[in-house]
């Protein structure tokens, strides 16, 4: 035995494989957790980094919203009140309300339709602008300077859409007198369900807050703040170096580009498909693989404010966001890879005290356990009480059963070898009576012509007819009754003698034989025999013992034929020899073999005939003739009938 023969070698090697396979599955599974888990511990850890910059938004869009709302509301009331005479100190003191200006507030007002507070003035408007010592200073000609009417402004338009009470965001744009960049939000002025005006409140663009720029610096992370259009409201200093532009999709930097193509389904498509949803912002997480940013792998969070379509998109580093779920999968694969090689000593040696010793044992003992004459067996002998105890009490039952066993298998085959020869000579006899029977009714014919010839002749020479010439035909036509008489008997003992030597003969002239000898019987029971010989086939074997084999089937296709009472008998005989093999198939109409015994038709005692009628022999017997020339005997009933096809190995 060699040594990777050996039992210890392949279980050490079966633990070392198992162990390997544990372990790599063990990594593939905690990757892939990971992996299906990324998305959503990205979107955790991002809500956790950015959740200080979104409620500082929040903040700042909420106080903006409110100043503005208390300005046209109390300007409502003023137009109420004093009917076409609005107090110019109120509005100044309400767009101060921010003393600190924390929100950017650099200019707002209040304007009204065309007529609506004087019959003589059309474009009636209060705008304030906060100069540089945060002062509000009213600018009486903004419309001459915008050189555009009251119905062309964005934020003057757009108020006109929504209701009273709301309030609405413009996109980012610079205002044609202040020239600051600037967004607005407007909350429109009703008067009896009327819309007559609305207020502004211009927001400058960009956050101005140090401290929430340093928190984004030390978190290492960028931000950009953009409206619906894609215009940038506010950008980290980490991103300075990349604006090219005003707006994110039209920017040509090679680093931001992609970026801006990778979010823009989210900012366009997917939003207006989300209308209903009811929460104030809309979340999106992409994996990037390769931050043109970071130059390394981040998490992009994309937030989209609903009410003002603003948008922020913040990136934070893959590695910042995971760093403490790898950790915790690192130490877990640690210890499991630990245990799993302490697992696989541990197992190693308990199965080799366990499992390879006994078995070395009893293979030491079946070395030397046949006796000397070759029959019989020791016994073995083991202390495990396990499962290998078992199996040695099993081998010892075994062994002691085996020389019964073998003598009782020699007497067997000794007695299926008589059973055979008994089938064998049972067929055989079978077959001769019915040949027998065949000769008789072949010989019929001519014996009667003999015995009407001979009455013939008597009465011819009666009657003086009788001359040389007469003679001669006499002896010519009882002699060819005599020669038909002879040809049927050689070809009976030609069929009944066995061939000491195998020859190559051809199957149609076997069939040829057969029709030759049961020619008087099939024309007695009206069936007709086609012969289709598509090709020419010999076979070596035995050509009397074949014989028997296409008996067999005829007889019983006859047989069949009686018991079914078929009117039209028709017995098709093929020979073929194609690309599917050589075979010979024997189709007949008889009505088929009962379902019930189709398969177990060549057994012996099986027969398809009534209850003393058959043996069940015949078509076993065949079988062994057709084994013995090297091909298989099948059955299947096809059309009206039965189909013995006999197929021979190539």
């Amino acid at each position: 035995m060699k040594w990777h023969d050996s039992v210890k070698v392949k279980m050490l090697g079966f633990f070392i494989v198992i162990s390997i396979v544990f372990l790599i599955s063990i990594i593939v599974i905690f990757f892939f957790m990971r992996d299906k888990h990324l998305q959503e511990n990205a979107t955790d850890a991002s809500n956790l980094a950015t959740s200080f910059i979104l409620q500082y938004i929040t903040i700042k869009q909420t106080q903006a919203e409110e100043i503005v709302l208390s300005l046209a509301s109390v300007t409502q009331k003023e137009f109420d009140r004093h009917s076409n005479n609005i107090n110019k100190l109120v509005i100044p003191s309400i767009l101060d309300t921010d003393k600190e200006n924390r929100i950017d507030i650099v200019s707002g007002g209040v304007w009204f339709e065309p007529y609506a507070i004087d019959k003589n003035i059309k474009d009636y408007f209060l705008f304030y602008n906060r100069d540089k010592h945060g002062k509000f200073i009213l600018i009486k000609d903004y419309k001459k300077k915008a050189d555009k009417d009251l119905e062309e402004l964005e934020f003057y338009k757009i108020a006109k859409t929504i209701k009273a009470g709301e309030v609405t965001w413009t996109n980012v744009y610079k205002d044609p007198v202040t020239h600051i960049n600037m967004m607005t939000a407007v909350s429109p002025i009703y008067k009896n369900g009327q819309f007559i005006g609305t207020a502004s409140l211009d927001i400058q663009i960009g956050i101005k807050n140090e401290q929430f720029w340093h928190d984004i610096k030390e978190k290492n992370m960028y931000l950009m703040m953009i409206d619906k259009d894609g215009n940038f409201i506010g950008y980290s200093e980490k991103l300075k170096p990349l604006i090219d532009t005003t707006n994110i999709f039209t920017s040509n930097n090679p680093k931001l580009r992609p970026m801006a193509n990778k979010i823009k389904p989210f900012l366009t498509n997917d939003i207006q498909h989300n209308k209903t949803i009811e929460k104030k912002f809309l979340n999106k997480i992409y994996l990037l693989e390769n931050d043109p940013i970071f130059d390394d792998e981040s998490v992009v969070s994309v937030y989209h404010f609903k009410n003002t379509h603003w948008s922020i998109i913040i990136g934070i580093l893959k590695s910042q966001v995971m760093a403490q779920n790898n950790q915790i999968f690192m130490s877990v694969l640690t210890l499991i890879i630990l245990l799993t090689i302490l697992a696989t000593i541990l197992g190693y040696i308990a199965l080799q005290k366990l499992f390879v010793y006994p078995i070395e044992s009893i293979n030491k003992q079946l070395k030397n356990n046949i006796n000397k004459e070759g029959k019989a067996y020791t016994l073995l002998e083991c202390e495990d009480k396990g499962e290998i105890g078992l199996l040695v009490e099993n081998l010892n039952n075994r062994t002691e059963a085996l020389t019964e066993s073998q003598n009782r298998e020699e007497k067997e085959i000794i007695k299926n070898m008589k059973s055979e020869k008994m089938l064998l000579q049972q067929s055989k006899m079978a077959a001769m009576g019915e040949m027998m029977d065949a000769v008789a009714h072949q010989w019929k014919q001519p014996l009667n012509a003999l015995s009407m010839y001979s009455e013939v002749i008597k009465s011819d020479f009666d009657e003086g007819n009788v001359d040389k010439a007469y003679i001669d035909k006499f002896r010519d036509d009882i002699q060819v009754q005599i020669d038909h008489m002879v040809n049927t008997l050689d070809e009976f003992r030609t069929f009944f003698r066995p061939n000491k030597e195998n020859e190559m003969f051809s199957l149609l002239s076997i069939v040829h034989s057969v029709l030759f000898l049961t020619k008087d019987d099939l024309l007695k029971n009206r069936i007709t025999v086609n012969i289709e010989q598509k090709d020419h086939i010999d076979i070596d074997g035995s050509a009397n013992e074949f014989k028997h084999l296409v008996l067999n089937i005829i007889n019983n296709a006859k047989d069949a034929f009686n018991e079914n009472h078929i009117e039209k008998r028709i017995i098709h005989i093929r020979i073929i020899n194609d690309d599917e093999g050589k075979r010979m198939e024997i189709e007949d109409n008889a009505g088929g073999i009962p379902a019930e015994i189709l398969d177990e038709i060549f057994k012996a005692n099986i027969t398809s005939k009534k209850e003393g009628k058959g043996t069940g022999i015949g078509l076993y017997m065949s079988t062994q003739i057709a084994t013995k020339h090297h091909a298989t005997l099948s059955v299947k009933n096809a059309n009206e009938g039965a189909c013995f096809t006999v197929t021979f190995n190539s």
